[in-house]
């Protein structure tokens, strides 16, 4: 386990006696999986849940903040404008502005101000993601690349895909490799692409676009079935096998960012492998998680979210009108509102320990990989090859507002390990989520229904992926060696 880790009370001595589920070694994905919230169509209606709103839990801290506000600025205004002698019960008027100003020092603004901007911790040190066992493929040809292109991914709303496609085809033709360009039309087609597409003479497969590009693509693949070139119907993989490539082209880019670069020019040579002479990537070894949820088995390749991050993505449409920022104010306010989730998490690490864990969280995670949203380092310890995930958990109930905002603040750089209230847990292998009532959470960035539970299970290289073995995370973008 790792820093800042809370007590964990031992549960049961065995796996199995927890669920079913923690001894299953297949690993099969739900074809067109029903269990996302957001569809083509929009949001999916689902009365089994009732969907959080942006004004839960206000009505406490609108109190709060009105007996503050009449203590701190109304009364030393009144006071020095309204009363000519300047006095307030025969004492100097800026009196009470000393004591609104204490008040405002003992309460959790200050510890914010202390802790999120005056002094934030340094970022968290740079690690490796790949380990020193994982090889990778001996056999790095590429001969041909089919690229699915999302359209419409990125701030930009892909206005720049051509150009970005455009810089990789010239990578690709210039080492003799054939290209097929396939772009998406529609949501969910980059899953049918990778669930259905001839692979027999495809050596790698590329996403150009954002997170969920690559969550279609992954789970596409993993619902083949007996494809040629792909992996076998009891799930496992031999030989080449297709390898996978990643493009930067969304708003977050997480995956890249925790692979080694958010460049395109470098993320499509490491797509075109080769010697390291040709600054080629290598056929790495990359873990998959298991998610089964509601009945339902999904494949995450980069993070699993629950709390108030994992329902950000459906609250923060009430406020589509504040555009990208949007996400960041609806944590504000939902902070601010006191939100906490109450979990009951039991733990399989990889000695086979089982454990529990039961407290409120505001958000926490569960990761292959180091990245959320936009860059923010959430994970900075964890590896994408040693099979097992990181939790990191931001602790609600016994930490106060101020507490909490600085902590979503230094995470950023993964600065918030260093934070008291920061549960930090490594070497899971499985995991089983209960909550008191059906809701959502966030998987690689897609919102996603529960019924109350989800089983998480760490695959150890379900998918090969070409990347620099080499790779060093740290900082607002990660970087190579």
């Amino acid at each position: 386990m790792g820093s800042n880790t809370a007590s964990v009370a031992p549960l049961v001595t065995s796996a199995a006696s927890v669920s079913p589920l923690f001894k299953d070694e297949t690993f099969r994905v739900t074809d067109k999986a029903r269990d996302y919230l957001l569809t083509e169509d929009g949001l999916a209606p689902d009365e089994s849940i009732r969907l959080p709103k942006m004004l839960d839990g206000m009505s406490q801290f609108a109190t709060y903040s009105a007996v503050w506000l009449v203590f701190t600025v109304a009364a030393p205004l009144y006071f020095l404008l309204g009363d000519p002698s300047g006095s307030m019960f025969g004492a100097p008027w800026w009196t009470l502005l000393v004591v609104g100003f204490a008040g405002l020092h003992l309460s959790s603004f200050g510890t914010f101000l202390w802790r999120g901007v005056l002094f934030v911790p340094p970022p968290y040190k740079k690690t490796r993601v790949f380990g020193d066992d994982n090889k990778g493929t001996e056999d790095n040809r590429v001969e041909h690349i089919v690229i699915i292109t999302n359209g419409k991914a990125g701030p930009d709303g892909g206005k720049k895909k051509n150009v970005k496609f455009e810089l990789c085809k010239k990578v690709w033709e210039d080492k003799k490799i054939k290209v097929t360009n396939i772009p998406t039309t529609h949501r969910g087609h980059a899953y049918e692409i990778a669930r259905d597409y001839d692979l027999s003479d495809v050596d790698v497969m590329v996403g150009m676009g954002g997170d969920g590009t690559i969550h279609e693509i992954l789970n596409g693949y993993m619902a083949r079935a007996d494809k040629s070139g792909a992996r076998n119907g009891d799930g496992s993989c031999d030989g080449r096998g297709t390898r996978f490539g990643f493009i930067p082209g969304g708003s977050g880019n997480n995956v890249s960012r925790t692979l080694g670069t958010i460049n395109v020019e470098k993320a499509a040579r490491w797509c075109s492998g080769g010697s390291a002479k040709e600054d080629g990537g290598d056929c790495m070894n990359f873990d998959c998680i298991k998610v089964v949820s509601k009945g339902e088995t999904i494949c995450s390749i980069n993070t699993c979210v629950f709390g108030l991050i994992g329902d950000i993505g459906i609250i923060a449409e009430e406020l589509r009108w504040c555009g990208a920022s949007r996400y960041e104010n609806t944590a504000f306010i939902k902070l601010l509102a006191g939100y906490k989730q109450h979990i009951v998490i039991t733990f399989e690490f990889e000695d086979g320990r089982v454990e529990v864990v039961d407290d409120h969280y505001l958000s926490c995670f569960l990761n292959c990989t180091q990245f959320f949203g936009k860059g923010h380092r959430v994970c900075p310890e964890a590896m994408l090859d040693n099979g097992t995930a990181d939790f990191v958990g931001i602790k609600a109930g016994i930490a106060t507002r101020g507490e909490l905002l600085a902590a979503l603040t230094q995470a950023r750089t993964g600065a918030h390990l260093s934070n008291p209230k920061t549960q930090h847990i490594r070497g899971i292998r499985a995991a089983h989520f209960k909550f008191d009532c059906p809701g959502i959470f966030n998987l690689d960035g897609e919102a996603m229904r529960h019924d109350g539970e989800v089983f998480l299970k760490v695959f150890r290289g379900q998918c090969k992926v070409m990347a620099d073995r080499g790779v060093l995370c740290g900082g607002d973008v990660a970087s190579s060696k």
